[in-house]
């Protein structure tokens, strides 16, 4: 499954083609389906430094992931998990474990029982209500934001891993990157590469990794 591209060479032009958007919808709740799992929707979420709940598609997660070159030995943290569309994609690859951080309770909730459901599981997954600035990231090598919150929370959430991951190598990757100056503050990260929505994204993305 996933989304599909048609180029205007490449049909009858007597037949309608539906919009890309129509597409994409399409092809999420034909995924949603084959998982067993309901992420879609937009919610808004009640802290002063935070944006409002919404979905990245199926195609465009996979190839958000993509540089984060998940493995076996990775322990994959999605701060700002919402439902937990996210973690339903990672979840279908083996890794070591794969954690959602989310404040909001109803989300926490709908992306536990989105995590009990989901059909092709090959990793437990662990979903926390929690405040993102207080959680233990120590076990953390490879996480993922959607531009959850603002700048402030952000700063705060970057020195909080550092401080729990130690020396530890890790990777980030950043979707709808409002505040890459943020990341550019914590000389401990470098950006690797980032992604355009010509990328194959909806949204652009940067990638991060932790320098010794």
């Amino acid at each position: 499954l996933g989304s599909a591209s048609m180029a205007s060479d490449q049909h009858d032009p007597g037949i309608a083609v539906p919009p890309k958007s129509v597409i994409t919808r399409l092809a999420n709740a034909a995924w949603e389906t084959t998982l067993g799992i309901s992420t879609r929707g937009v919610a808004p979420v009640e802290h002063d430094d935070s944006y409002h709940y919404a979905t990245m598609s199926f195609s465009a997660i996979r190839t958000v992931l993509r540089p984060l070159s998940l493995g076996t030995d990775d322990t994959f943290v999605d701060i700002g998990c919402g439902k937990g569309r996210v973690l339903a994609v990672v979840a279908r690859q083996r890794l070591r474990a794969v954690i959602g951080v989310e404040f909001d309770a109803g989300c926490t909730a709908i992306a536990g029982h989105n995590a009990r459901r989901l059909r092709g599981r090959k990793t437990p997954i662990a979903v926390h209500q929690a405040d993102a600035k207080e959680f233990d990231y120590g076990d953390g090598t490879a996480f993922f934001l959607f531009n959850p919150f603002g700048a402030k929370t952000l700063d705060t959430v970057l020195r909080k891993i550092r401080t729990d991951t130690g020396n530890r190598p890790i990777r980030i990757a950043y979707a709808n990157p409002l505040h890459d100056d943020v990341f550019a503050a914590h000389p401990w990260l470098t950006r690797f590469a980032t992604f355009t929505e010509r990328d194959g994204a909806d949204h652009p993305a940067s990638f991060y990794r932790s320098t010794p």
